[in-house]
């Protein structure tokens, strides 16, 4: 809308005093503009809304600040957080991932020993003693019988209970590993219910520019009040200088005036009939856009609660999302709390592992070994004996033989000796006193080879007394019985 002072009055002035000429607006036209303009400033009550409405926008906009800078460090906080978490579960599974591994290893190297030392049980299990080692009428005896078996039973049941704590104690670190999973669970799913608020990076400046667009409108409103305003003082001041016209508007309008500009009773100032004409198609011109104006204002209006309403909204979603991640905080602190429980779990399970079950696991593979490879070499001794024994019977019968030898030797010279001397005797005899050597007439001494310490032999074989200690007789083993020790020495060899 114009005015006398704008340079669009100015520039319409020339078309409206044809316009005048021709249609001049009578005293009722005059008047019913001013009703006309003076209820269309009861868009006034539009002004105090956008006032109002500007200025929640403006608390609005200062909580939007403080929750989004609120929000997106709590979302950072939170992401440390389950990163943190999630790397302490993670190190809980490589704990227990490590250890099951070495589990499985150690217990795969331990039923591999035992086997072996199974296998060389079974071996002591068939291989019966040579009855003719044993005394006679006893019972057939096998290598086994020889062994402490309850060794190997205290050790499996040792193993076993071992076992058995470690597989307590990791069924103790799995409830709460499950325990853990079920809470980080419900972590993961209560941030994936915050509610998606549009405060995001790509536009964290929507409620600045919502509150930008609202400073334009109530700008724009008040601008446009304004022009009504002007239009409003224009229709009195066309009044005033009209013949009747300060009655017909006071009778019009009513005793309350609109504005300072509506008294009546004060005295016009003085204008030329050119002013006047001016004015009148100005206020003519301006009188058919005052609809349009209160339109404006109203739908700016309309507007400004609308964005209003979309501020309140977004800040809604702010609130919802403050209030679900102040829960998060709440179930991180729970989940915190918790979290020490389960690494000490997990520790102690790491502890049980290192100084119970690993070492006797590493243990029990080396005792298991070791008494598969004594085992062993008591089944090769026992085969070895047995070559042994072979070796001193034919030593012995070697032996023999030489010393019976030597007892044809032994007695065919002292036969020969006595013959000798029985001859000396004869022809020197008398003429050699007795008196000259006492040792003259002395029969030869007898030598006789005889076995020491022997107790008694193999049935057939004639036994001699003898000094020392006592000695056993070298029984005659069978030759497939020899060759068979000896081929298992050679085996083992």
């Amino acid at each position: 809308m114009a005015s006398p002072e704008s340079p669009a009055s100015s520039a319409s002035s020339g078309s409206s005093t044809s316009f005048n000429q021709n249609r001049p607006p009578t005293l009722e036209n005059l008047v019913n503009h001013l009703v006309a303009s003076k209820r269309s400033l009861n868009t006034q009550t539009v002004l105090w809304r956008a006032n109002e409405i500007v200025s929640s926008a403006r608390e609005l906009l200062e909580e939007n600040a403080v929750l989004l800078a609120k929000n997106a460090s709590i979302r950072y906080i939170v992401d440390e957080q389950v990163d943190s978490l999630e790397a302490v579960r993670g190190g809980i599974d490589t704990v227990e991932a490590e250890v099951q591994s070495e589990f499985k290893q150690l217990l795969h190297h331990l039923d591999t020993s035992f086997a072996g030392l199974q296998s060389t049980l079974t071996v002591l299990r068939d291989t019966p003693i040579e009855s003719v080692l044993q005394p006679p009428r006893t019972p057939q005896k096998h290598l086994f019988d020889f062994i402490d078996s309850a060794t190997v039973t205290n050790l499996k049941d040792s193993l076993r209970a071992c076992i058995d704590r470690y597989n307590e104690a990791r069924s103790s670190l799995n409830d709460s590993n499950d325990t853990f999973d079920t809470s980080l669970d419900n972590l993961h799913s209560s941030i994936g219910n915050i509610p998606n608020t549009p405060a995001t990076a790509s536009n964290a400046s929507l409620i600045p520019s919502l509150y930008h667009d609202l400073e334009g409108h109530a700008k724009e409103a008040a601008q446009a009040f304004q022009s009504l305003v002007r239009h409003y003082d224009l229709c009195v001041t066309a009044l005033k200088h009209t013949e009747g016209g300060s009655a017909a508007a006071t009778q019009a309008t009513g005793d309350a005036p609109m504005s300072s500009g509506d008294d009546f009773s004060a005295p016009p100032e003085p204008i030329t009939e050119e002013e006047r004409q001016d004015m009148l198609a100005v206020l003519q011109k301006d009188s058919l856009e005052v609809e349009d104006v209160v339109s404006e204002i109203r739908d700016r209006g309309s507007e400004m609660s609308f964005l209003l309403s979309q501020i309140e909204d977004h800040i809604s979603h702010l609130r919802a999302e403050d209030s679900a991640l102040s829960n998060i905080l709440r179930l991180l602190s729970l989940l915190a709390a918790q979290v020490k429980s389960h690494i000490a779990t997990s520790r102690s399970f790491h502890a049980s592992w290192l100084e119970d079950t690993r070492p006797a696991l590493l243990n029990g593979i080396e005792e298991w070994e070791n008494q598969r490879e004594f085992y062993e070499r008591f089944d090769l001794a026992y085969a070895e004996l047995l070559v042994e024994i072979a070796a001193r019977r034919k030593r012995h019968e070697k032996t023999k033989r030489k010393a019976e030898e030597a007892q044809r030797e032994l007695d065919r010279l002292y036969a020969e000796d006595e013959r000798a001397r029985e001859a000396f005797t004869l022809v020197q005899g008398d003429f050699l006193p007795l008196d000259i050597w006492p040792g003259l007439r002395d029969a030869p001494r007898r030598y006789e080879v005889k076995a020491l310490g022997l107790a008694r032999v193999e049935e057939g074989e004639v036994g001699e007394e003898g000094e020392g200690e006592g000695v056993q007789s070298i029984p005659q083993l069978e030759r497939n019985v020899v060759e068979r020790a000896i081929g298992r020495v050679k085996r083992r060899i």
